[in-house]
């Protein structure tokens, strides 16, 4: 509170209701007594406040990694400039990586989820390499919000309903999330009362990408015709499916234990005992487990009913993935290793 009066800064943006919220969320996600995490740190306004905390509430050593893409050319660079001089003023270290999206990007494969599934990759990767087991992610409660109304559009089941997770896993990293109860402007206003700036990426700004266009367009619309509160409800609908989802997951894993014969192998005769729903759930496990990308609805159950039939047959998930039934088994070929962000 003193530091509100003598600064000018508002009560709940101060370092003394910041410090308490960061290291109540640290505490509740496993992460505050680790010895090193790592900051996933783009530039944007989000991940530098993340920085921001995380060097001033965090006890352990902080390792800011910044991935260029090298989608945005000199921009990008700049970017990356930026969070590393970032990263020496706030006393962090900084690790760059680069990824070349446009030359990695899978066939049929969109440029914001290439980008997406390289960004993880080179996070866990990098943060493997220095022995780092938690990356922290800047995904705020607008981000939330977004992607649970994009995942309802697209059609979604109990899973997508949740939107982001507060943690997940990938490849024996955790990747945690611990702004998911902060707004967006929120985080800006805690840099703006201490004059720290960040940078703003122009590809926000092209309505052509989905999330963009729900951002800027859609929410603006949804809030000033229908509710000015849609997007705290949208982030609290998917934060109250969070518990069901963990039901469905632990189902999910029981019955892929029960039909996994080795890595990519499924016992055919048993999820011929299995329900449509809970083939489809098999399925999705699968998938996840394999790092493939996710099948939409309608080709789940195209492929939980050829799972359901004593029928030979091949299904092509995605790229040079087939799924073939025969002989009993169901298997899985061509896949390369979980690399998705499921």
């Amino acid at each position: 509170m003193t530091e509100s009066r003598h600064t000018n800064i508002p009560f709940e943006l101060s370092d003394y209701v910041l410090g308490r919220k960061f290291r109540e969320i640290g505490e509740a996600q496993g992460w505050l007594d680790d010895s090193h995490a790592a900051v996933a740190l783009s530039g944007g306004g989000d991940s530098v406040a993340l920085l921001w905390m995380c060097s001033k509430f965090f006890s352990g050593k902080v390792t800011a990694i910044h991935v260029n893409h090298g989608i945005r050319g000199q921009e990008s660079d700049e970017d990356e400039d930026f969070s590393r001089q970032l990263s020496q003023n706030l006393g962090a270290d900084f690790l760059s990586v680069k990824v070349s999206v446009p030359n990695e990007q899978r066939t049929g494969e969109s440029l914001e989820t290439a980008a997406r599934r390289l960004r993880i990759q080179a996070l866990r990767n990098s943060a493997a390499s220095l022995n780092i087991h938690t990356v922290l992610l800047a995904h705020n409660r607008d981000d939330l919000a977004e992607t649970v109304l994009f995942n309802i559009l697209r059609g979604t089941g109990i899973r997508g309903a949740v939107g982001i997770t507060e943690s997940s896993d990938y490849g024996g990293i955790r990747f945690c999330r611990p702004l998911l109860g902060m707004r967006r402007e929120f985080l800006r206003d805690i840099l703006r009362v201490r004059g720290i700036s960040w940078r703003e990426d122009s590809s926000n700004n092209d309505n052509s990408y989905t999330r963009n266009y729900i951002r800027s367009v859609l929410f603006p619309e949804i809030s000033s015709r229908i509710n000015a509160s849609a997007v705290e409800h949208l982030a609290q609908f998917g934060s109250d499916m969070r518990p069901v989802r963990e039901l469905e997951d632990e189902h999910s894993r029981e019955l892929f234990a029960s039909c996994i014969v080795s890595d990519s192998v499924l016992d055919w005769r048993k999820l011929r005992t299995l329900s449509l729903d809970d083939t489809a759930l098999v399925i999705r496990e699968a998938g996840r487990r394999l790092g493939l990308r996710t099948l939409s609805r309608r080709r789940c159950d195209e492929l939980a009913g050829l799972m359901s039939g004593e029928k030979g047959f091949t299904f092509q998930w995605c790229g040079g993935v087939t799924v073939t039934g025969r002989k009993g088994r169901i298997e899985i070929h061509g896949h390369t290793g979980i690399d998705s962000t499921n």
